[in-house]
């Protein structure tokens, strides 16, 4: 009877593709798909667990379930600051969108809002990209589009989740060439600065030793794992480092910098 059909259900749901259980939570969701396939991983790949959770959690994906922003409504935003030359790209009056919804062009919004709208060319904002990254945002209008960004701005200020996904992408929008594997050190240093401040106490430090060594060129390893070492120093390491392990599986560099900061402490402690 129904008892069985549900077996017979769950059974289905347990041997579908990965794919397929991400297509069958948005369906049942309405998510998008980011947000369905860290759902999905949060339940361990149990559809019928991650459907429970959804609804009984509903302030925490308040966003997910808005209506769609009108395209056209965004497509006459987009115009405004669309390049004189080219009318499907933003990137001469980019700083004045940002100022227009309350964001500097200096700060970390400048980078937040290309990864919201999954922007592939660095500098530049698609219409394409910022049509549909908007409107799944449910967001259509400039005075909308403020609030949005404010949301973003708090949400990016808080060690965790949005952070550390936002923080990973960086890496590959900097690097623009697929193939390349390094990003020059003058651009990290650059970013860092922006992007960092909330987030790794000894920023200073760090930057000032990276612009003492020979320039390293900075990869994947180093930019993702210096996120990792900026919340471990908060509780695990002492100011002069002296309990820092060089056995630890940390990328070289970031050994580097922690045996700079034993010999910067030693040499202060001698001078005083």
């Amino acid at each position: 009877g129904i008892l069985s059909g549900r077996h017979e259900l769950e059974g289905c749901l347990c041997v579908m593709s990965s794919r397929g259980k991400i297509r069958k939570l948005q369906q049942l969701t309405n998510l998008g798909r980011r947000q369905a396939e860290e759902l999905l991983r949060m339940h361990s790949e149990n559809v019928n667990a991650a459907v429970d959770y959804f609804f009984s959690n509903p302030l925490k994906f308040a966003t997910s379930s808005k209506k769609a922003g009108d395209p056209n409504k965004l497509k006459a935003i987009f115009k405004k600051y669309a390049d004189d030359d080219n009318a499907s790209q933003m990137q001469e009056k980019y700083g004045d969108f940002l100022g227009e919804i309350g964001l500097s062009e200096d700060g970390i919004g400048s980078f937040a809002i290309p990864w919201k709208l999954e922007a592939k060319t660095f500098g530049a904002i698609m219409e394409g990209e910022f049509v549909q990254g908007f409107s799944s945002q449910g967001v259509d209008t400039v005075t909308k589009m403020k609030t949005w960004a404010k949301g973003l701005m708090g949400d990016l200020k808080k060690d965790g989740g949005d952070f550390k996904e936002f923080y990973k992408w960086m890496f590959d929008y900097l690097k623009e060439d697929a193939k390349r594997k390094t990003i020059d050190t003058e651009i990290a240093v650059c970013v860092w600065q922006v992007i960092m401040t909330d987030h790794l106490t000894l920023l200073d430090k760090w930057l000032e030793f990276i612009n003492q060594e020979t320039k390293p060129k900075v990869n994947r390893d180093v930019w993702n794992q210096l996120l990792d070492f900026a919340h471990f120093v908060k509780t695990n390491v002492k100011d002069d480092f002296s309990n820092w392990d060089p056995n630890g599986a940390w990328p070289v560099l970031i050994d580097s910098f922690a045996e700079w900061m034993q010999e910067k402490a030693k040499s202060e402690s001698k001078q005083n």
